[in-house]
């Protein structure tokens, strides 16, 4: 299976033909190409190539966002996308439902009358936004803001811990992230086994977006492309 790292490996490298071989020199002052749109374009060549780049891609988003609506956004996203719409009758150690990635009693407590089952998305970004609010993710920069964001909604006391720990390192952060989810399989093998691949899979998508973030914005400071900012 090609890893999603690969794919951008191959973006870049093509990218980086592409310019050698016209042998242009491109600056931030002179260039009007918007770098994600470049990006795009060089991704689509890869999958005509590769079928496989095509059935595995993940929706790369290498737009920054700089406020903090659009940073909330963001993050929130990708927390919706990992979560999924479906109920869940039993939800981890807590044996209740949720849906959206939120507890009943969670939805309870931000004042949600309703069944769990109901919630929609709108009431959920709801919640979340005040989530959002009590985790601090907004003072921090993105990427860091999103892998903090994900984790307080998972724990709000252990993603505390992780980032005083780590000291915003997110290769710290995200160790320690895992190393929580390890010892609770260990501890509970019969409650908490069964998620463990689940929840390092989590990581290895935060692993990836910030690999992508990083790679593409070290790309577009050495050619003078830019990334777009939200």
């Amino acid at each position: 299976m090609v890893s999603y790292m690969d794919i951008i490996e191959r973006v870049l490298v093509l990218e980086q033909t592409r310019n050698s071989q016209k042998n242009v020199t491109m600056t931030t002052n002179t260039s009007k190409a918007n770098f994600g749109n470049l990006f795009a374009k060089s991704l689509q060549e890869v999958e005509a190539k590769d079928p496989l780049v095509k059935k595995n891609i993940l929706e790369l988003d290498l737009s920054i966002p700089v406020g903090e609506e659009a940073k909330f956004k963001k993050c929130l996203k990708f927390v919706l996308e990992k979560e999924g719409n479906k109920l869940v009758l039993e939800d981890g150690g807590s044996k209740e439902s949720s849906r959206l990635g939120i507890l009943q009693s969670t939805a309870q407590a931000f004042g949600y009358k309703g069944n769990i089952k109901n919630i929609t998305r709108n009431d959920a970004e709801k919640i979340y936004r005040k989530l959002w609010e009590q985790s601090g993710a907004s003072s921090l920069p993105f990427p860091l803001a999103v892998v903090h964001f994900d984790s307080y909604v998972n724990s709000p006391a252990s993603s505390k811990r992780f980032l005083d720990k780590s000291k915003g390192d997110i290769n710290v952060y995200l160790k320690l992230r895992e190393q929580r989810y390890v010892k609770l399989a260990s501890t509970k093998p019969e409650v908490y086994g069964k998620y463990l691949q689940g929840w390092k899979n989590r990581i290895t998508s935060l692993q990836t977006m910030v690999a992508a973030h990083v790679k593409a914005n070290s790309y577009a400071e050495n050619s003078g492309y830019f990334v777009k900012n939200v």
